[in-house]
């Protein structure tokens, strides 16, 4: 398996769904060899494929992602190269990284980084044996994106994941309301496949616009986001899609999107 190159990251398409597959087992699929670039490159793939309507994000063997590439960030420091493994002119994440819906398959460690790989999907799923936290306090490294935790999870819990740094089980996750669902590892696949197909059925330009809606209105205030919606929505009420809805109910058949 490779630690650097274009196959640390993998992506496929099955139907209308794309799969991003992270490719670097031999560094729990850290941050280092490219692979922070190659899943930006998948996901503005996502983005641009008209044909792909919804995305899972997974790993390969024992982790979801461990985060920052420790290893090399000593190797770099040995070698007199300091800084970060990721180049810093590259984000190795954005809060959305795409409008269309996404899934986090997390079949193993999800660390640090990791964890905020996972935190930028909109639905996700773990294996039973999947363990999460923050652990950069633990090598006084930053973690930035922990001031987002507050979004999911109450002020408590975020302080206990950011200052403490502990990792916590798949279960502790899904009851603090981080996890959607826990399955066993040789159902995790299927399982986000299940919820990826569903999604598929429902008209998609609404669905992306409800996804924008909630992902930019939660900082408004009521009526602001009131505006907000309604400016969103305009173009989607004059669609074809939005004729084809209630003509597919009354006809009592499943409908055709034509995403226009």
């Amino acid at each position: 398996m490779p630690v650097d190159g274009p196959d640390v990251v993998l992506y496929e398409k099955k139907g209308h769904v794309g799969i991003i597959t992270m490719n670097r087992p031999e560094r729990l699929n850290a941050l280092g060899g490219g692979l922070p670039q190659r899943v930006q490159e998948f996901w503005g793939e996502v983005s641009r494929d008209d044909d792909v309507w919804v995305a899972i994000l997974t790993g390969v063997g024992r982790a979801f992602c461990a985060g920052g590439d420790l290893r090399a960030a000593n190797e770099n420091e040995v070698s007199g190269q300091l800084g970060s493994p990721v180049p810093s002119d590259v984000s190795p994440f954005r809060h959305v990284p795409t409008w269309k819906p996404t899934i986090a398959a997390i079949n193993g460690y999800a660390l640090g980084g990791g964890f905020h790989q996972a935190m930028t999907c909109d639905i996700r799923i773990a294996a039973d044996t999947a363990e999460i936290g923050m652990p950069e306090v633990r090598w006084n490294r930053s973690a930035g994106f922990g001031a987002r935790l507050e979004y999911f999870q109450t002020i408590g819990i975020a302080c206990e994941m950011v200052m403490w740094g502990e990792r916590i089980t798949a279960q502790r996750a899904y009851e603090i309301g981080f996890v959607n669902k826990v399955v066993p590892l040789d159902k995790l696949m299927d399982t986000a496949m299940e919820y990826a197909e569903t999604i598929i059925d429902k008209a998609p330009a609404a669905v992306r616009v409800h996804k924008q809606m909630v992902y930019y209105g939660r900082d408004m205030g009521i009526e602001a986001l009131q505006a907000y919606g309604n400016a969103l929505f305009q173009p989607v009420r004059n669609m074809e899609d939005s004729r084809e809805g209630p003509r597919s109910f009354a006809e009592k058949r499943k409908p055709q999107w034509k995403f226009r």
